[in-house]
């Protein structure tokens, strides 16, 4: 699962439509359905704007995906030849609120000199 899976399933269960998330995350609902699918990158602003306009945090999201990368078979691989992720989300969801917050924002930093790096 990617983190526009987790917000497309939440965003469904809370039986809003993209329109209205969209426009409460100050975006539109064309950037929002790209970002559902994986078609399109997000900023960590953009992320984080989605999230409130879900009643979520960013740390939620990642939370989600981890959860869905938990079912393994008996190769250890997950469901769907995926690697299992890096971090353990036993660890994550074990941290505090604020400490999820910061390993948030470290990976945001992270990827942003990333991307300044392959420009």
């Amino acid at each position: 699962m990617n983190i526009g899976q987790a917000i497309r399933e939440i965003r469904i269960a809370h039986k809003a439509t993209l329109e209205e998330i969209a426009f409460a995350a100050d975006t539109n609902a064309s950037n929002l359905s790209r970002i559902e699918r994986g078609t399109q990158g997000y900023s960590a602003d953009t992320l984080d704007r989605i999230a409130k306009a879900l009643g979520v945090t960013v740390s939620d999201l990642h939370l989600r995906m981890e959860a869905a990368s938990r079912t393994v078979n008996k190769a250890g691989r997950a469901v769907g030849g995926q690697k299992q992720p890096l971090l353990d989300p036993s660890k994550y969801s074990a941290l505090t609120q604020d400490h999820r917050e910061l390993v948030d924002e470290f990976m945001t930093m992270l990827l942003r000199r990333q991307r300044s790096i392959k420009t």
